[in-house]
């Protein structure tokens, strides 16, 4: 791995974080990493070393991941108030049906009510988690119309633009605006509504993306993405006493949760989850790395190669598995090498950037552990030269 010891010249602190400061528009290209985006944040960090202009642009991205996940940690809502969150839905006949007969109760009202029933089936808080953990109320829900259900494509194509499908972008109400967020969805977008005037029906859904337990639960056909799904998961989690990790892999879109016993973090229940590494066969693209995010610094860590090893070897993927590890390693491997970002499926260069940096594992997990400590002291952006140096 390359040494990155910085110096005055190549990284200046105090300059570099005040760049960084005064340009939220250098700021938000971190959020979508593409060459161009890459250039222009390397041009107002100025002239040095290249492998240097990496570090620091490497250690920043690692800590907006982890200040970006805490963050919505504290926006889901109090878990005090659970009560009045879960109860707050009525839920649809059809799905009350279905609450009850998977779990053997009767039909539930609430989710509130769907909850208690299920606490009232254990004491113990691995088995109740098993059985909520695959919850409808935790279940992807894609963009849909909310009169008739005719699904929207979570990706735009040149046959299938915005436009196309119904959708454009408006300002959020007053009532919305505290709740609406960024993020992806069919592109990186900012904090907006979505307006869908359907092609089946004609009727006009409104949705957004958001991080409060009170909007994901909306059992009517609300959109709930892999994002939603983590966030309510953790929310829910944090409710029952489950403690839980966010996993977020690089240059790819997705998102999910590992959760711990009494000894160690477990490999997902979710079977695309846990098998990661085979999604590099569906031909979309490649992902760089997997990084493992929780509040207590002590739990973050670098975790590519979990997901890139069988659980026989102390990996998350089924054994089923074990005679590709070798040639989806290589994918990663290349994928990482690939300036262009046209190997992976987000199409950006996160993983390229570690690797000119020369951030190894090790590297990777203190950045990240130190992010996570010094979460709501210091900003993302407010590098330090203890995070460019191996």
């Amino acid at each position: 791995m390359m040494s990155v010891v910085l110096a005055t010249a190549d990284f200046a602190a105090a300059e570099r974080r005040a760049l960084l400061h005064a340009n939220p528009a250098t700021r938000k290209m971190f959020g979508h990493l593409t060459p161009q985006n890459l250039a222009s944040i390397e041009a107002e960090l100025g002239d040095g070393d290249p492998c240097a202009r990496a570090a620091v642009v490497g250690a920043a991205l690692l800590r907006r991941a982890v200040h970006g996940v805490l963050a919505k940690r504290d926006s889901r809502g109090s878990v005090a108030e659970r009560d009045s969150v879960l109860g707050a839905h009525s839920l649809p006949e059809a799905l009350r049906l279905r609450c009850a007969e998977r779990y053997g109760t009767a039909p539930p009202a609430t989710w509130l009510e769907a909850v208690t029933q299920l606490e009232a089936q254990t004491t113990d808080k691995q088995q109740l988690w098993s059985l909520l953990d695959g919850h409808p109320m935790l279940e992807y829900v894609p963009v849909q119309c909310q009169s008739c259900g005719h699904v929207v494509a979570d990706e735009s194509t040149p046959a299938a633009s915005d436009a196309d499908v119904g959708l454009k972008e408006v300002a959020p109400t007053a009532d919305e605006a505290p709740f609406v967020r960024g993020g992806w969805f069919r592109g990186p977008r900012d904090a907006v509504v979505f307006e869908l005037t359907c092609r089946n029906c004609a009727a006009v859904s409104r949705w957004y993306r958001a991080t409060a337990a009170s909007v994901i639960l909306n059992p009517n056909r609300w959109g709930r993405l892999c994002g939603e799904q983590e966030d309510l998961r953790a929310w829910l989690a944090e409710a029952v006493g489950m403690p839980l990790r966010t996993i977020v892999p690089l240059d790819w879109d997705h998102v999910w949760s590992e959760s711990r016993d009494e000894t160690s973090w477990q490999p997902p229940s979710d079977d695309s989850a846990r098998n990661f590494a085979a999604r590099l066969d569906e031909g979309i693209g490649s992902w760089t790395c997997v990084l493992a995010i929780h509040h207590e610094s002590a739990h973050c860590e670098d975790v590519t190669d979990r997901y890139l090893s069988c659980a026989s070897s102390g990996g998350t993927a089924d054994a089923t598995f074990a005679d590709r590890m070798a040639r989806y390693r290589s994918t990663v491997g290349d994928a990482r090498r690939d300036a262009s970002g046209a190997s992976t499926q987000a199409r950006t260069i996160k993983g390229h950037v570690l690797e000119r940096a020369g951030f190894g594992r090790e590297q990777i997990t203190a950045v990240l552990q130190r992010a996570a400590a010094d979460h709501g002291a210091r900003e993302w952006w407010d590098v330090g030269e203890e995070d460019v140096k191996s």
